[in-house]
């Protein structure tokens, strides 16, 4: 990702980097489970299988600047966009849960969209899409699919309200805030085709530190 992120040498000790990146990710799952998100197991299983990524997870969003919060958050929607696309495309979906999910499809590919032109707009590269990495078998089964989908949707809201307080430009700030409404009713939509009684039970919405959400995505492709 461009930005003002200084990353660590390729030579940084990896056992080092894997103990780091693993209690990361089990603090994220923890954290996930505390806040009653049922995908917690499927990205806690995932991501304790992955190698070592060689990343430093940054604590804040502070320092990083609006086009790479902007940059991150694109390639965000891109991993939620690809992920409800193959959904729908695998046909494993009942027809009520197949339009759900192809409906919230194409809201992230336009929060993408605006996205890259913001970026556009600010002179700032966009990001090419990563080459995103799925658990096996998620598209072949469809509570696995809806379990992952519970923990994409808080990650992309912890991650727009985390970063909410270091964006600068206040237009920027208001897109971003925008989105963060629309990601929560994702949330709720996909509580309701797990068939959760009660998806609105959540007082507050968790925030994630940027080294919580690099934490929960890196595994998935995305890259910072």
């Amino acid at each position: 990702m461009n930005g003002d992120v200084s990353c660590v040498s390729p030579i940084e000790d990896r056992e080092y980097s894997r103990r780091k990146f693993l209690k990361t990710a089990a603090s994220v799952g923890a954290a996930l489970s505390a806040a009653g998100i049922g995908g917690a197991g499927v990205f806690t299983r995932y991501a304790e299988a992955q190698p070592t990524l060689g990343f430093v997870a940054f604590p804040t969003y502070q320092g990083l600047g609006d086009a790479a919060i902007l940059q991150f958050a694109y390639q965000l929607e891109l991993l939620e966009g690809r992920f409800y696309q193959f959904g729908v495309e695998a046909g494993i979906l009942d027809p009520f849960a197949a339009t759900q999910i192809a409906a919230i499809r194409d809201h992230e590919f336009a929060h993408a969209d605006f996205l890259a032109s913001t970026l556009a707009s600010l002179g700032a590269a966009v990001p090419p899409e990563p080459q995103f990495v799925y658990p096996p078998g998620v598209f072949e089964d469809p509570v696995a699919f809806l379990e992952l989908a519970a923990t994409f949707e808080p990650v992309g809201i912890g991650a727009y309200q985390g970063s909410a307080g270091a964006i600068q430009d206040k237009g920027i700030l208001a897109g971003a805030g925008s989105i963060l409404g629309v990601e929560c009713d994702h949330r709720t939509a996909i509580d309701i085709l797990r068939g959760i009684s009660g998806p609105n039970f959540i007082p507050f919405q968790r925030s994630f530190t940027f080294g919580e959400a690099v934490a929960a995505t890196t595994p998935f492709g995305v890259v910072v």
